[in-house]
């Protein structure tokens, strides 16, 4: 079964463009983003929770602001 972070994967590849990302990430259905209470929180990644999203916003610059917002809205 494909995770979230496996379709953000998919599109810093190249094999999805930015819209197709954008659609799929505002209609997935995330697992909640379970953390430890310890020194290791920021180091910790759930692939098939909203993680994902941030993960392709901050680190990959696969998202602008105003797709990581459309999506944070579109799951709430």
């Amino acid at each position: 079964m494909e995770t979230a972070m496996d379709i953000v994967r998919r599109a810093q590849r190249g094999e999805i463009d930015h819209d197709e990302l954008v659609r799929i990430l505002k209609t997935w259905r995330y697992e909640p983003q379970y953390k430890t209470t310890g020194l290791e929180d920021d180091w910790q990644m759930v692939p098939n929770s909203f993680d994902a999203v941030e993960f392709a916003y901050m680190s990959l610059d696969l998202l602008t602001e105003e797709d990581y917002t459309a999506i944070l809205l579109a799951t709430q």
